[in-house]
């Protein structure tokens, strides 16, 4: 009799056990379903004050940043002084914050200054 209450015992035990370690982790994990990932270039982060230039470049730096030749680029500068210099393309300058001194160069060239002091030379649409 005892042995039979040991081996029930056993066998509930045995359900029991096996009932919560196929339960206990049924977790079903988070799905990207509805989100779109893409590629985002020059173009697409420039600012509404260069709207009217077709970008194809992007280019960051600081202190002191030259565009590249025939190539319609978005250039930043930094939070210190920078000299930014465009070349033959169309560009949108962005100079970011301190004292900077920024020429389009050639080319249709908005130029932004930013907080601080800018002094802007060739450039047909300036905003400081």
């Amino acid at each position: 009799m005892t042995r039979r209450i040991a081996l029930v015992s056993g066998l509930v035990a045995l359900l029991a056990f096996a009932a919560t370690a196929f339960t206990g982790s049924n977790i079903v994990p988070t799905t990207n379903v509805g989100q779109s990932v893409r590629a985002t270039g020059a173009n697409e982060v420039k600012p509404a004050s260069c709207s009217g230039i077709t970008l194809t470049a992007f280019k960051t730096g600081s202190v002191t940043i030259s565009g590249t030749n025939l190539v319609n680029a978005l250039i930043l500068g930094s939070a210190v002084a920078d000299t930014i210099t465009g070349k033959s393309g169309n560009e949108c300058i962005l100079g970011g914050g301190g004292d900077d001194t920024i020429n389009g160069g050639t080319g249709t060239d908005v130029c932004i200054g930013g907080p601080g002091t800018d002094t802007f030379s060739n450039c047909e649409t300036v905003i400081q």
